[in-house]
């Protein structure tokens, strides 16, 4: 009898298992995520008007994994004229539904965003549906692990076909000082 009990005990462990495990593995942020993990420094460019003149700052990029492993908390800095602006996000993989829920905190305001991802070897495009100066537009993210380097492109599309950027960060490793 006890036997019975022990092998019905250990069926219902294995199987209840196998019923957890696809759940506990699919937490795990995908590879492409693991670019953001560490600390970055170099530029952010924006276009300063339709002459392709960019405007160009320093920039800083720290990124760390979230404690739920899903994700990565992410600060933002770089210089503006009143001194630096600093910018905190969470990235954090929805496997359920296969996207990027980013929620970003900026001048005291939260703001939430779920982006779709296409990996394309070295590069990631993030793309989701938004508004550029009050038009509908098609918004991409991308986001390139070079070596030695991250790059961050915002581009949008407003369905004529012509991807125009909207800001980049060019960051190259941090190596502090010894």
């Amino acid at each position: 009898m006890m036997i019975e009990f022990h092998r019905w005990f250990a069926l219902a462990f294995f199987v209840l298992a196998a019923m957890l495990f696809p759940s506990i593995s699919s937490a795990q942020a995908p590879d492409w995520m693991f670019a953001l993990e560490g600390s970055y420094v170099g530029r952010f460019e924006m276009p300063s008007g339709e002459d392709d003149v960019m405007t160009t700052v320093d920039a800083r990029l720290d990124g760390k994994r979230s404690g739920a492993e899903d994700g990565f908390v992410l600060q933002f800095a770089r210089e503006a004229a009143s001194g630096i602006v600093k910018e905190a996000q969470m990235w954090s993989w929805n496997d359920a539904a296969g996207t990027l829920d980013v929620t970003a905190i900026s001048d005291g305001q939260r703001a939430e965003s779920q982006w779709f991802a296409s990996p394309k070897g070295l590069a990631v495009n993030l793309t989701r549906g938004g508004t550029v100066a009050g038009a509908a537009a098609i918004e991409r993210l991308r986001l390139e692990r070079l070596p030695g380097q991250l790059r961050l492109t915002k581009q949008y599309n407003l369905g004529d076909g012509e991807w125009t950027m909207q800001w980049r960060y060019i960051l190259d490793d941090y190596v502090g000082e010894e």
